[in-house]
């Protein structure tokens, strides 16, 4: 993704001042920059959600036994994977490899990759097939669109040189990702972050309304098509959406969205004030859209933020919702 970003540079200087030490990502728990090896028996093998855990049973340096907590992706994504929840058993005997946990005393990683018998299990959804030799064409703007692995995961995850103003600033600094991610309770992302996380999302057109599902955390929006304004509309945790057509481009407008901690990205709080609008468009060889958004919330962000992504068409994919389950978000997040 192409993010682009309207900088005050005040404000981005006074959010840098106010940043912790400790990084605003679940997972900057990891090295990503190591990779080790680790051989070893599964002792236990979780298909949950939000992540998928493996243990596997090992040997340290000294040749004492220990156990590796390795975390996976998502059900669907390790699905797409050639995963499934009989993947694994007890006993099993595995090569996985995976990026450390940064604190060495905690036997947990990322997961890469697991071999057993032969056989190579990925674990990351960057190596999810999305080649667009046969691809089919889509009709309209309906269907099941899915969002690759692209470099804009780190600006909302880790939005350091966004645009804040000092209450935006201040409550970014005060962020402690292992114990106030709203995750942690199975929160959903709100849009636009919401619709830029990879996974797979299915769009619905009809005459009067639009519904736009998330696969991660089972989140649905309607976009209003005969609406014309947001009056007498209800907060809620996804905002009140109309839309209308500008030639192909389906343009979405929304408002009225409750308080979150994270509603505009990691640690950077939104309020009543935040505004959102999107344009959805066919490309021309309708194998993708252009998903644009600008994102405005002039409480928190001193500029507005704008983006953009490609979401590739694949009615090739179950689209299959997710429920989070808060045990194991809670461990995602290292608690």
């Amino acid at each position: 993704m192409r993010l682009i970003l309207e900088r005050s540079i005040l404000a981005a200087v006074l959010f840098l001042m106010m940043l912790p030490a400790t990084a605003h990502h679940s997972r900057a728990i990891y090295d990503q920059e190591r990779t080790v090896t680790i051989e070893g028996v599964v002792t236990s093998y979780e298909w949950t959600n939000p992540h998928v855990y493996l243990y596997v049973e090992s040997q340290d340096d000294s040749g004492d036994a220990v156990v590796w907590e390795l975390e996976g992706n998502v059900t669907t994504i390790m699905r797409r994977l050639g995963w499934s929840r009989d993947t694994f058993a007890q006993g099993d005997r595995v090569i996985a490899k995976a990026n450390p946990s940064r604190d060495s005393t905690r036997m947990m990683a990322y997961l890469e990759s697991v071999e057993r018998a032969g056989i190579t299990f990925a674990g990351r959804s960057a190596l999810i097939d999305r080649s667009e030799a046969s691809r089919p064409r889509a009709d309209d703007l309906s269907g099941i669109w899915d969002i690759p692995v692209t470099s804009w995961i780190r600006q909302f995850s880790e939005p350091l040189s966004w645009p804040l103003t000092a209450s935006g600033a201040e409550g970014a600094g005060a962020y402690d990702d292992l114990t106030m991610n709203p995750q942690i309770e199975c929160t959903p992302r709100t849009a636009p972050w919401l619709m830029i996380f990879t996974g797979v999302h299915k769009i619905q057109v009809d005459d009067s309304s639009i519904s736009i599902l998330t696969e991660y955390n089972t989140v649905e929006r309607t976009v209003h098509m005969n609406l014309t304004s947001h009056d007498g509309a209800a907060v809620t945790h996804q905002g009140h959406s109309i839309g209308w057509w500008e030639g192909d481009v389906l343009v979405v407008d929304t408002t009225h969205f409750t308080d979150h901690r994270s509603g505009n990205a990691r640690g950077v709080r939104s309020g009543s004030q935040k505004h959102l609008v999107e344009r959805f468009e066919l490309n021309p060889d309708r194998t993708n859209l252009t998903y644009r958004f600008e994102l405005d919330d002039p409480e928190y962000l001193a500029a507005p933020v704008t983006g953009e992504l490609q979401a590739a068409y694949r009615p090739d994919l179950d689209f299959v919702p997710v429920t989070c389950n808060p045990e194991a978000a809670r461990r995602f997040t290292g608690n």
